[in-house]
């Protein structure tokens, strides 16, 4: 256990990626090489059956390609367990180093051969060759752990499956084109096959003297020599086969490279029977070597940077959908043809995916110490599935066209992703997700390195939207459980999905039952997710906190990571526009930002402070979204463009008339109402730090339910009140909202009035403008309630600098789906506290926030309430 853990925390030295480097290089031409002496002698055979009086086209020469196959697979069947133990009791860097200098003496026994034309004793190296191979293969898989660890394994095993592929369909398509060159203008297919053997056997050298090179770690087991090593397959199927992961896993493994020599195979038959565009069998082959290589490597490289950080299981069902799709495609085709041809390298592309992933889970998962053996076992069924995809294409070959052979790739294909999808649907569709989340939504991530590597954790955020859950997973690298209401489990389609993702349903009747296996996940390791308001926010602000997180910390002696995610009031999951979903996304992609706080200690954990430190990270989160400046000022201007955004009595500006005004710095307009806009728009501009605290409080106040976008809003300036510079000129501008100026001569409510927003102004002017529906009025004034017809009272809050604080929500009361409410307003309030401000220090009485230059003391009759509200005090002696 001790082992796994430093694995998992290692990270490799630069000593060590250059030995792991040096091993891809080491592989990669080892294989090469293997595959180029193997396609070689298929050529070769080919040529000797047309060519040479010895050997005529039904001689054994004409078919080598399957010979070649199972003595390619069968020295891993025979002697994978003792290769395992070499691998295990000794330095995998010495045997890695000894086999590629065997190699050297291999190949250049096979180049002899081709000279004095032995195609015999030219198999028999290549016998020689692929018993060098096997005992290479468990030492170089089984180092790669040693010198990366856990964390990196996903890149790594990624890495190494390419090049281990890339090398052996490179060696496959260039030894085909090399040997028909040579072929071609020699007349002489022993020379063809001579010359690049010899080239070969050079590159060879000073690859094995960079062997040397690698680092070097104890091995892992000291088991003596028996002679039951060459016979103990069962042993360590058997081992493999107990573990449920291993077990699945191996099945999966082996099933590409079952599908991976079938479809080898077919290609060769093509190039056989169905040469491409009059070209010889050579040169056929090579183009569908490179269509079938060139998909793998895009999909293995593609694979491997998803799976950088953490090994992502979603890619085994999608690789499975893939290459079956790709079969079914293949199979409407002539053989040969561009399309045909185009399905080689989707069925290639896929199959990639489908292996990385695989691969990597496989070693992760095992027994540091017994690690060998189970790669040693691991390719016994590989090759034995490599044999059985020679028997299966050699039956199929003689049954079926080619075509209907693709078809019978597409149907076990088909078995193959039924159980993938059985298995780990939850990966597949969590990755699907979160796929799509990327495409929709960016995300800024601030202290992503705050969320602990290992352990338990819980996290609490701020809940704004149904995709919180999804956000949080674009947020944390580590898979997090959910604790949900139970109400939503009861939604059909959104508790099946909860379901899948094993999230724990909390009750109000009965939350200790949800909180215990909580507690249990977290002292397992596991991260959870509480969402400590326990609903969804209908204002845009945070709520009081409800009871369990005390006990969730303290039981569990886990830390909290509190996590704060901004903007996302106006996704289309969010209650914006006071409704979830029917509303048309603001923009794509959308983006949002997200930060992280210091984990707080189990002990010091209290939820009111817990609500705190999240507003005090959406102050965080606001300057670092933010958009500020004149500029940014004058493209939402353009985007308005010709519309009218500030209306008075017979006169209107429209985006292009403000803008000019702005760039020119001078006030062009007539009429008094608007001459006063213009003036305050362009007093607060002047001073770049006032016109930065300014815009940003217009955007705290997008982030709420209070004014509401592009519905005409009535208002007032000029008259030295607080609300003018945001919420009548820098808000309107932000949002594109068209505004009302009313003045001294106004003497009926204009019409299409959605929206109030003033102060002592606009509160004694409304005693005689009547709306004709139901109208809320934002108020600043700080007077007490006002009752007239149609008019519903927001009480709002602002400092004497003209920062927005607090504001009432458009509607007083929203009923939850649990049966209880939640407040937008409240008897004896102020309205509620904006996101970006928080009580500085925690329990006092002083507000701070991105927009407030120094922290600001509020009133002596205000205090902020644990429901977020700018309360008013009720009598002198009011305990906070």
């Amino acid at each position: 256990m001790d082992d796994v853990q430093t694995s998992k925390k290692k990270m490799p030295s630069k000593k060590e990626w250059r030995g792991f480097y040096s091993l891809i290089l080491i592989q990669a031409q080892n294989a090469f090489n293997e595959k180029a002496a193997q396609f070689l002698l298929i050529p070769l055979g080919v040529w000797l059956a047309a060519n040479s009086a010895v050997y005529g086209p039904d001689s054994w020469v004409n078919s080598l390609q399957y010979i070649l196959a199972c003595i390619f697979v069968l020295p891993y069947i025979l002697f994978s367990p003792f290769v395992g133990w070499l691998a295990d009791c000794f330095c995998k860097a010495r045997i890695i180093q000894f086999m590629s200098f065997l190699q050297i003496l291999v190949l250049g026994a096979m180049f002899l051969c081709y000279k004095y034309e032995n195609i015999e004793m030219a198999v028999f190296w290549f016998c020689v060759f692929s018993v060098q191979a096997t005992i290479l293969s468990p030492a170089k898989k089984g180092v790669v752990k040693d010198m990366v660890g856990s964390r990196q394994l996903g890149y790594a095993s990624g890495l190494m499956e390419m090049s281990l592929i890339l090398s052996m369909l490179a060696a496959q398509i260039g030894i085909f084109v090399w040997f028909d060159i040579l072929q071609v203008s020699s007349n002489d297919g022993w020379e063809a096959a001579a010359f690049p053997t010899l080239i070969l056997t050079c590159i060879a050298v000073p690859v094995a003297i960079a062997a040397l090179s690698l680092p070097r770690y104890p091995a892992n087991q000291t088991r003596k020599f028996e002679w039951k090593l060459f016979y103990e397959h069962f042993v360590q199927l058997k081992y493999l086969w107990s573990q449920r992961d291993l077990r699945l896993s191996e099945i999966g493994v082996s099933y590409f490279w079952f599908l991976a020599g079938a479809l080898m195979l077919i290609s060769l038959q093509i190039a056989q029977e169905h040469p491409i565009d009059g070209t010889g069998f050579s040169m056929s082959a090579a183009i569908l070597m490179a269509w079938l290589s060139g998909g793998t490597v895009v999909g293995g490289v593609i694979a491997s940077i998803i799976c950088r950080k953490k090994i992502e299981l979603g890619l085994i069902p999608l690789g499975a959908i893939g290459f079956t799709i790709g079969c079914i495609f293949m199979s409407f085709f002539a053989p040969g043809s561009l399309p045909s041809n185009i399905g080689f390298g989707i069925t290639g592309a896929f199959a990639a995916a489908y292996l990385v992933p695989l691969n990597a889970h496989l070693q992760d998962n095992c027994d540091p110490s017994n690690r060998s053996t189970v790669i040693a076992a691991g390719n016994l069924m590989d090759c034995l599935m490599g044999l059985v995809a020679v028997g299966v294409q050699l039956m199929l070959r003689n049954i079926f066209s080619i075509q209907n052979q693709f078809w019978v790739l597409a149907a076990l294909g088909a078995g193959i992703t039924i159980v993938a999808f059985r298995l780990i649907p939850r990966e597949f569709i969590r990755m699907m997700g979160l796929w799509i989340m990327r495409i929709v939504y960016r995300s800024r991530i601030i202290h992503q390195d705050r969320i602990p590597e290992d352990g338990g954790a819980i996290i609490v955020s701020n809940h704004v939207t149904y995709g919180d859950a999804l956000f949080l997973s674009l947020i944390c690298p580590r898979p997090i459980r959910f604790i949900v209401a139970e109400e939503f489990v009861a939604i059909r389609w959104l508790g099946w999905i909860l379901e899948l993702f094993n999230c724990l349903p909390i009750s109000s009747r009965n939350p200790r039952e949800a909180l215990s296996k909580a507690i249990q996940a977290l002292k397992a390791g596991e991260v959870i997710c509480i969402f400590p308001e326990g609903q969804l926010t209908r204002t845009g602000t945070l709520c009081a906190a409800r009871k369990g997180l005390e006990m969730l910390a303290k039981k569990s002696s886990c830390p909290i990571v509190p996590i704060y995610m901004d903007e996302l009031w106006g996704s289309i999951f969010s209650y914006s526009g006071n409704r979830f979903f029917s509303k048309a996304p603001l923009r794509i992609p959308y983006r949002f930002t997200a930060a992280i706080g210091e984990p707080i200690a189990p002990e010091a954990v209290n939820p009111r402070i817990v609500i705190n430190t999240l507003r005090e990270l959406s102050s965080t989160c606001l300057e670092i979204a933010a958009s500020i400046g004149r500029d940014t000022i004058l493209n939402h201007l353009e985007r308005i463009a010709h519309k009218p955004l500030v209306i008075a009595k017979n006169a209107r500006l429209t985006g292009y008339e403000i803008a000019e005004c702005l760039m020119n710095d001078t006030v062009d307009a007539e009429h008094p109402e608007l001459r006063k806009w213009l003036t305050n728009l362009l007093d607060s501009s002047r001073s770049q730090s006032r016109l930065c605290d300014f815009w940003m409080n217009a955007q705290q106040l997008e982030r709420v339910n209070s004014l509401q976008p592009r519905e005409l809003l009535l208002t007032s300036v000029g008259h030295d009140e607080v609300h003018e510079t945001v919420a009548s000129v820098l808000w309107p501008i932000l949002t594109s909202t068209p505004v009302y100026l009313i003045g001294d001569t106004d003497h009926s409510m204009p019409e299409g009035i959605k929206q109030v927003a003033g102060s002592d102004f606009l509160r004694r002017r409304l005693y005689s403008l009547v709306p004709e529906t139901r109208t809320p009025f934002y108020d600043f004034s700080g007077s007490g309630d006002l009752v007239l017809p149609n008019i519903g009272w927001r009480p709002c809050f602002a400092t004497d600098r003209g920062i927005i604080l607090a504001m009432s929500m458009k509607r007083s009361v929203f009923k939850l789906d649990d049966g209880t409410v939640q407040l937008g307003m409240r008897a004896r309030t102020r309205g509620r506290l904006l996101p970006g401000f928080y009580l500085k220090p925690p329990l006092s009485n002083v507000i701070a926030g991105a927009t407030l230059p120094t922290p600001y003391s509020l009133p002596p009759n205000l205090y902020l309430d644990e429901s977020g509200f700018l309360a008013e005090l009720q009598s002198s002696n009011h305990e906070q």
